[in-house]
């Protein structure tokens, strides 16, 4: 058996292998669209001496990928999904289910709207488990947010049918271009909100946007980023009359410079997403089935954006081993989240905001605490989990590099040969 590298062996890889997906391809079309907007002086999205529009370009390119109706571009995800709660009027006093298995930004969110996350546990693909959900809801529960975690989609259909007569905001911000039974993700639930941030499919560094079918809830997440309407409802200091509903707003909207960023970079989503799953796919080949290895679960395996591959390892010390071995020998691997729900979060689980007077939890009409072990699975799922990026831009020697490594930390730290 081959010395592992991390006992002094030679490690298959030496030099730095790039998994990111989308900034692999920025190129001089960016390069081009940032010069056109600085020569316009027009870097605002709605008005310049020489507005090129490029956000709104954007947004209709978003409408035609995704073959949806309405569009929002914004200055993040986590602003998309703050514009989505605030849309379906989630606010003091109610309560929002989300998964146990989640990026910071979802929680961060809810809480930041005035409402009391409430965290569900997760099925075998990492999402939330359909089957848990109706246990979750209560009487204040006002939204469900079902989070396609690293490009693999939840089990939309069993989350419909579980949250009927619910707001279901699709967090699809890690998988712009994933689908679920042949329909895009972030379009089948009330609204979808997808990332930009820089490790995402595509990106533009930060932003974000925020998709619906439904024109009223458009609207008022529309103007609820634009501080209640001011400039999309209005052509100068006060607001026009257009739409009768008054209400305060924030600024969470997108500027030119990263409109014409992103607005390039949806035009190149299919090819990573394709490069993505080719490679996913050859590597997975290459590896074959391998005892003690769990491959992670999908409730839409073929509409899986292929981003990353998760396996699960039989206990958290094995695993430990295996993402140590394995990152020695060259290759980007993690245990997710560092093996720990999104409610282990100090400022969640502490039930922290910047000011007590701010805290949704203090004002809660029903006390709501967390702890370790409340959602079991997903404790017990990302302690035993192994994820290894999958780039858009590997190469055919990558792809051998990723292949070669994960069979031989997998036969000596798992003691099985494939």
């Amino acid at each position: 058996m081959t010395t592992l590298a991390i006992e002094g062996g030679t490690p298959v890889r030496t030099t730095a292998l790039d998994h990111r997906r989308g900034v692999t391809r920025i190129g001089p079309e960016e390069r081009d669209a940032l010069v056109e907007v600085i020569g316009s002086r027009s870097l605002f999205r709605y008005y310049g001496p020489d507005l090129r529009e490029k956000v709104a370009g954007f947004e209709a390119g978003v409408r035609a990928r995704l073959d949806v109706p309405h569009a929002t571009a914004t200055s993040s995800g986590t602003a998309a999904l703050l514009a989505a709660l605030a849309a379906v009027g989630v606010g003091p006093g109610d309560e929002v289910v989300v998964p146990a298995v989640t990026f910071i930004a979802t929680v961060n969110a809810v809480v930041e709207s005035g409402a009391v996350p409430i965290f569900c546990d997760v099925d075998a693909s990492l999402s939330l488990d359909a089957s848990a959900l109706s246990a979750s809801i209560t009487p204040r529960t006002a939204a469900v947010v079902p989070v396609h975690l690293e490009n693999v989609v939840a089990d939309l259909d069993g989350v419909l049918a579980a949250a009927v007569g619910l707001p279901v905001i699709e967090d699809a911000c890690q998988a712009m271009g994933a689908t679920y039974h042949g329909r895009e993700a972030g379009t089948i639930g009330t609204m979808g909100a997808f990332s930009l941030q820089l490790e995402k499919n595509i990106t533009s560094g930060e932003g974000g946007v925020l998709v619906t079918s439904d024109e009223e809830l458009h609207w008022r997440a529309l103007r609820y980023t634009d501080q209640g309407g001011q400039f999309t409802t209005s052509h100068g200091s006060a607001r026009g009359g257009e739409r009768d509903e008054a209400f305060v707003g924030t600024n969470l909207r997108m500027n030119e410079l990263t409109g014409a960023v992103a607005g390039v970079q949806l035009g190149r989503l299919d090819a990573v997403l394709a490069a993505m799953r080719a490679n996913k796919a050859k590597i997975l080949d290459a590896i074959g089935t391998r005892p003690g290895m769990q491959p992670r679960a999908a409730a839409d395996p073929a509409g899986d954006g292929g981003s990353s591959i998760t396996w699960y390892l039989p206990d958290a010390q094995v695993t430990g081993r295996f993402v140590a071995a394995l990152s020695a020998e060259g290759i980007p691997c993690v245990t997710m989240y560092d093996g720990l729900p999104v409610y282990a979060t100090p400022s969640i689980m502490q039930q922290r905001t910047i000011t007590p007077k701010r805290s949704p939890w203090a004002r809660h009409p029903v006390p709501v605490s967390y702890r370790t072990g409340m959602c079991p699975r997903a404790e017990d799922l990302l302690a035993r989990s192994v994820t290894v990026g999958v780039g858009a831009s590997y190469t055919a020697a990558d792809l051998d590099d990723v292949a070669e490594a994960v069979g031989k930390v997998a036969d000596a730290v798992l003691g099985v040969a494939g």
